[in-house]
Parts: structure tokens; sequence; C-alpha cells
């Protein structure tokens, strides 16, 4: 074998190496711009085929992947999923640079404290605000409050965080008001004519003649919610 050949043969490797890390880089940049379009659309398929090319390239950068595929969870409302991609999304970004992902981290989390207020698990709830609150204190400035989003709505949502945050935790920690007292012995309550509306107190009772009073609880949690 002459020398040429052998220096051929031996840099082929070489060569392939670096053609696929160029066309990782390439790949990346396309699949990554097409993720941030879709997440705009709201296109869960087309995103979730972007989350798949960016794990197979996450050698280049594994935070826009578990970024991705955290984006793709909240959409699906698999939250505890987004949690762990946006955990390791922010694990793997520079302090300055972390506004994005602290963003989507603290949003998943208040939305599992509402889920476990809403299924009266007090103490699980308090524990996702909390865990969210960390998120938003250490963040860098103008990434909550003071922030310059070009959205207004989502402008004022990144700034009033905090303290919705400490209201959802106040309002979840408050003790429940106490029963209604009992009417006199021997009173009747009134009976309503038939066919008028319910009354006030009817339609805020949880079980005003059929049904779950759990369920019942829910409705008028999430009516309240509006």
């Amino acid at each position: 074998m002459t020398l040429r050949r052998k220096l051929l043969v031996y840099s082929l490797p070489v060569v392939l190496v670096v053609l696929l890390l160029a066309a990782k880089l390439i790949s990346t940049v396309i699949a990554g711009n097409a993720a941030v379009s879709n997440f705009a659309d709201s296109d869960v398929t087309a995103l979730s085929d972007d989350v798949g090319t960016l794990r197979t390239l996450n050698i280049i950068e594994p935070a826009k992947a578990h970024f991705a595929a955290g984006v793709l969870a909240a959409l699906e409302k698999r939250f505890d999923d987004a949690d762990r991609e946006f955990s390791l999304a922010l694990a793997g970004t520079e302090h300055a640079k972390s506004c994005p992902a602290r963003v989507n981290l603290a949003l998943v989390r208040e939305s599992l404290g509402d889920n476990a207020a809403a299924s009266f698990q007090p103490r699980q709830a308090v524990e996702q605000y909390l865990a969210a609150k960390q998120v938003v204190e250490q963040a860098p400035q103008g990434c909550f409050a003071g922030n310059t989003d070009t959205d207004e709505e989502r402008r004022a949502v990144r700034a009033d965080t905090l303290v919705r945050l400490d209201a959802k935790i106040a309002g979840v920690a408050a003790p429940p008001p106490p029963p209604p007292a009992a009417p006199p012995v021997g009173s009747v309550p009134a009976v309503p004519a038939p066919g008028s509306a319910p009354s006030l107190e009817q339609q805020r009772r949880l079980n005003p003649g059929a049904g779950d009073p759990a369920e019942r609880l829910r409705d008028i949690l999430r009516d309240a919610a509006g």
C-alpha cells in the first residue's frame, strides 16, 4: 500500500466524523428553528418530529432538545414530564440566558400546583408553588418583574408571577371557613315554586340534589376561575 493510499485510509474516519458533525450542526439549527415555529403554531405533531430530531442531535446543544421536549409535554398537558425536561434545560443553560427555561418551568410548576389544589391536595399544591417561586427568585433581572416581552398579555403574566404565587400559597394554606350555623329547631326551609330558578344559595351548594359533592366543588372552583 502506497503512502498516499495509507494516508487516505487513515484520514477517512476523521473526514467522516467532521462531515457528520457538520451535518448535525446544520440539522440542529434547522430543527431548532422549526421547533420555534411549530410551537408558535401549536402544531403538536410537527413539534413532536422536531423533538425527535433534536434528541438525535443533542450532542451539540442538549439543552435545546430538553427545552423543545418540555414545550411538547406542556402542550400535551404532561406537566410532570414538562417539569423534568425544563429542569434539564435549565441545568444546561447559562444563568444569563436561562430566562426562557425559567419562565416555562415556573408556569409548569404553577399548573401542577393548581391541579393539586383542585384535587384537594393542599400540601402538594404548596410544594409546587414554592418550587415555582424558587425558580422565579433565582432568575436574572428582567426575566419576570420588569420584563420587556413584546406580547402584552405574556408580559403581564410574567410580571405578576411572584405576586400570583404568593396569593395562591396563602389561599391554599388558609383554614377553611366555618360551616354555616344550623337552622333553628322547627324551622322549615322555603320550597321554591315549581319551575322557578334555583336560589343563589342552592347554586352554591356542593350537591343541590344529585351528583358527587367533590365534582360539584370542582365545578364551582372552575366557574370561579372563569
